[in-house]
C-alpha cells in the first residue's frame, strides 16, 4: 500500500472517531436534560406537597391523581434514562473501537516512518563509509 494510502486511512479514521464522539456527547447532553426533567419533576411535587399541606381537607382530594400522575411520569423519566443509558454505553464501545482502529493505523505509520528512516541512514552511513575509504586509499595511494 503506498504511503499516502495509509494517511489518507488516518484521516477517515480520525474523521470516524470525531464523529463518534460528537455522537457521544449529543447523547450525554440529552441524558442530562432528561435529568434536569427528572429535578424539576421532584421540585414541582414537593412545592404541590407542601401546597396540598396548607390546603382545606376538601381541596386536597385532587393531590392523590396528581401524584399518581407524577408517579407515572417518574416512571417514564426513568425508563427513558435506562435507555438513553444504554445508547451512552453503547456509543462508548463504539468510540473506543474507533479510537483502536485509528491507534493501528497511526502505529503502522509511525513504524513504517522509523524504517524509513532507518534505511535512509543505512543507505547515508554506506555512503559515507565509501567516502572515507575512498579518501583513505587516495592518502595511502
Amino acid at each position: 500500500m503506498p504511503k499516502a494510502d495509509l494517511h489518507t486511512l488516518i484521516r477517515v479514521r480520525k474523521w470516524d472517531v470525531e464523529e463518534r464522539q460528537r455522537a457521544l456527547a449529543a447523547l450525554l447532553a440529552d441524558e442530562e436534560k432528561v435529568l434536569d426533567f427528572q429535578r424539576a419533576l421532584e421540585r414541582e411535587l414537593e412545592q404541590e406537597k407542601s401546597v396540598a399541606s396548607a390546603a382545606s381537607a376538601d381541596q386536597r382530594f385532587t393531590l392523590e391523581p396528581y401524584i399518581q400522575r407524577c408517579r407515572q411520569r417518574r416512571d417514564n423519566i426513568a425508563a427513558a434514562l435506562v435507555l438513553i443509558r444504554e445508547k451512552i454505553n453503547e456509543a462508548r464501545d463504539h468510540l473506543a473501537e474507533a479510537y483502536r482502529r485509528l491507534k493501528t493505523f497511526e502505529i503502522t505509520q509511525e513504524q513504517r516512518e522509523a524504517a524509513e528512516e532507518a534505511e535512509e541512514n543505512r543507505v547515508e552511513q554506506i555512503a559515507l563509509d565509501e567516502m572515507g575509504i575512498d579518501l583513505h586509499r587516495r592518502k595511502t595511494a
